[in-house]
């Protein structure tokens, strides 16, 4: 367990000859901590005086046992470079930075209709006890959401865009991308296999069947700035600003309602021509974005 570091160097510049006890630490680190945080987050609910205190001291916790210690410990066992096997050794250029921000906003149509597609879908009626049930789990989540964005002050925004979007953007790419796609990428794994095995590994651990499409394309395109940039920062950069847009206006709109202003609306109405041409337009900037993007990054490679 000491040292899984050899001289083999597959796609992804990683130098396991091992990866499988490391994946091995890594899930049953994430298992025994997922107990430990229910237990403490029963703990927690039972003391605390109000259920908004209790969920956000919660999802702190889960964030630092069920991500981050899982991530940072298998990899301080699995190599003596462990900021190399998380890939936070490197930081990313500015202009990659800004070409994956533009990509983020220009892909908002499209990922809008994806959205409402998988949010609609309907089971065949032999199945619709299943549904019944992942819809139960979409309602709770939302509940959840709610709760934490309950009150109209500037302080709850803050507080929600500090555990939602820096922290759970941190934790999640630190757990998913830095460590886990990252040993999978350091065996003989196709890169792009392992970028959507644990994209749809993370879309699933959500635990919400109607938007486990868009969230695992989210989490292929995270997995897809790290393998090109080889820094897990550029991740972890647009996983925290996603995380942070939709937190604003999830308290935006439950403080003021305001259609017009709503990112989530933008090309979702097919039926319009109008937002037929911006679905159209934001695939076509889209790509030519991830064209540059992956030049860019071989050139700074």
């Amino acid at each position: 367990m000491n040292e899984f570091l050899k001289r083999r160097v597959p796609s992804s510049g990683i130098m396991l000859s091992h990866p499988g006890p490391a994946l091995t630490i890594l899930f049953a680190l994430f298992a025994f901590f997922m107990i430990l945080s229910s237990i403490l987050s029963g703990l927690i609910a039972n003391v605390s005086k109000t259920t908004v205190v209790a969920i956000r001291l919660s999802m702190i916790l889960q964030d630092i046992l069920i991500f981050i210690l899982p991530a940072i410990a298998t990899a301080l066992m699995a190599t003596r470079l462990p900021a190399k096997l998380l890939a936070i050794n490197k930081i990313p250029a500015l202009n990659i930075i800004l070409i994956s921000v533009a990509i983020l906003f220009s892909s908002m149509p499209i990922m809008n209709v994806i959205v409402e597609w998988n949010r609609t879908i309907h089971f065949p009626e032999y199945l619709s006890e299943f549904e019944r049930v992942f819809r139960q789990m979409e309602d709770s989540a939302q509940t959840v959401i709610d709760n934490l964005m309950r009150g109209s002050s500037v302080g709850t925004l803050a507080v929600s865009i500090l555990i939602i979007g820096v922290m759970a953007g941190f934790s999640e790419e630190l757990f998913f991308r830095g460590a886990m796609q990252r040993i999978f990428m350091s065996t003989t794994m196709n890169g792009h296999l392992a970028v959507w095995c644990v994209a749809l590994i993370f879309s699933l651990f959500h635990f919400q069947f109607f938007g486990i499409v868009p969230r695992m394309l989210l989490g292929a395109y995270f997995g897809y700035l790290l393998w090109w940039s080889g820094s897990l920062w550029l991740p972890i950069i647009l996983h925290i600003l996603n995380n942070t847009i939709v937190v604003i206006f999830t308290w935006r709109s439950c403080n003021i309602p305001d259609e017009t202003l709503n990112p989530d609306k933008l090309g979702v109405d097919l039926s319009s021509s109008a937002n037929c041409i911006m679905v159209g337009v934001s695939i076509i900037i889209t790509v030519l974005l991830f064209v540059i993007l992956k030049r860019l990054c071989n050139r700074q490679n």
